[in-house]
């Protein structure tokens, strides 16, 4: 079997519907978001969960972004990071990547920790106190990116951290958007 039709069966059985590596840029961003949004919109993918992966995937992109804006990364790291969104007849994934500090690394995994141990009703508390008071978000220990990912979801955020050298890590997670749900969080 070639790698064309290895690649060709992958994308036909995993039902991958976008796959980049590279920078990420507002423009990127929402290129991105638009190809998704019109491949589930011709799949004939209901509104809700249409939603729900628009917002989890630009949450998520936009961390990227954000991440590595702040962490000032070697400009070579700039293209190592990642989306991947897939379907299933059960479920959406979307799993980004990007390169953070050991320090930064630190942070997150007790953020997305804490997130993963709240329960649908807490997150939807903790949710609801953040938009009424910001200055909860820090003293919660998850910032409400996070939480409203996984109030979206109604799934454990999933992750891992790859050693790259010293001083930076590979950051990978992800979302996974269950297509049938009885309650629908918007």
């Amino acid at each position: 079997m070639s790698a064309i039709d290895r690649y060709y069966q992958l994308i036909q059985n995993e039902k991958i519907l976008l796959a980049y590596k590279g920078a990420m840029d507002g423009e990127t961003i929402s290129f991105l978001v638009k190809l998704v949004e019109k491949s589930i919109t011709e799949a004939g993918e209901k509104l809700a969960i249409r939603k729900k992966i628009v917002n989890i995937l630009v949450e998520s992109l936009q961390n990227i972004l954000n991440y590595f804006a702040e962490e000032s990364l070697d400009k070579s790291l700039e293209n190592e990071s990642f989306v991947i969104v897939t379907c299933t007849k059960q479920e959406y994934e979307i799993t980004v990547g990007n390169y953070l500090s050991t320090q930064r690394m630190k942070t997150l995994k007790k953020r997305i920790d804490n997130v993963n141990m709240m329960s649908q009703e807490d997150l939807q508390k903790v949710y609801l106190d953040i938009l009424e008071n910001p200055k909860v978000s820090m003293s919660r220990g998850a910032g409400l990116g996070l939480i409203d990912m996984a109030r979206r979801t109604q799934n454990k955020i999933s992750y891992s951290f790859s050693p790259y050298d010293n001083d930076y890590v590979l950051f990978m997670m992800g979302m996974v958007i269950n297509r049938v749900k009885d309650t629908v969080v918007i």
